[in-house]
């Protein structure tokens, strides 16, 4: 079974191609959602619907979609206060149904908080299912050597391990930023997001994909200060604090 761990509706857009092909190869795809897309954890069938309207597009049957964030009131932004919660959870879920034989997360590339945290759950429940080297992150957005709140899309970071690239023909080019014009709801952060997208998609076409390399959270995704720390979302500090725990599982 693939399973995708999203930390928003929304994130899915880092890997339309991926999931696409292996829903078009009949392989079980399962997408989890980790927080509720609010600031305060409650719900928002608003952007759980555009998402599920999207991965139906896709062909990703609604049964194998589920929004843990949503049940369990994780708040968008703040993930990494309920990392150790949502991996238990998850491990759960897992245990009870199919077990998971590839993971796919957001990379570790101190591009969002919520993405990051993302990451070390997902190099946990790798770890507990024995699928970490069939397991790969991919790159959303990153500030690495950037100033303010200027970032890179897409950017697979060296650190992170060798590149796996697959190209986009024109037609899934097209039909992806089509995709992208869903999320109604999210306009303002789009408003920022799609013109970098678009640039990615009609001049480059990549897909990236990198693996997991659970070793990785024991120090920063890169030198100088994170994106989200620059935005004054979250701080270095405060992330590690509220993952130490987890992290000290996948560790020792």
């Amino acid at each position: 079974m693939n399973l995708f761990l999203f930390a928003h509706q929304d994130d899915e857009y880092g890997v339309y191609p991926v999931l696409e092909e292996l829903v078009g190869r009949g392989e079980t795809v399962k997408v989890i959602y980790l927080t509720s897309g609010t600031l305060d954890g409650s719900r928002c069938e608003r952007r759980n619907h555009e998402s599920m309207r999207v991965l139906s597009r896709i062909g990703v049957a609604t049964s194998q979609v589920r929004f843990l964030g949503t049940e369990s009131g994780f708040p968008d932004g703040r993930l990494c206060e309920y990392a150790e919660q949502a991996a238990a959870e998850l491990r759960q879920i897992c245990a009870r149904g199919e077990s998971p034989t590839r993971i796919f997360s957001p990379a570790w590339e101190g591009g969002h908080q919520d993405h990051d945290a993302t990451y070390i759950i997902a190099c946990y429940l790798a770890g507990v299912f024995s699928c970490t080297d069939a397991s790969r992150q991919f790159p959303l957005y990153t500030g690495q050597g950037l100033p303010a709140s200027l970032w890179h899309t897409f950017y697979p970071l060296a650190d992170n391990g060798p590149v796996e690239t697959s190209r986009m023909n024109w037609r899934q080019r097209l039909r992806y930023l089509g995709y992208c014009l869903s999320y109604h709801s999210q306009w303002r952060t789009w408003l920022g997001l799609y013109p970098m997208y678009a640039l990615h998609i009609l001049v480059h076409g990549k897909q990236y994909l990198q693996p997991l390399n659970p070793q990785r959270v024991c120090s920063a995704p890169h030198p100088g200060r994170c994106l989200y720390e620059r935005r004054g979302f979250c701080t270095r500090e405060q992330f590690v604090y509220h993952t130490r725990a987890l992290v000290d599982k996948i560790t020792h």
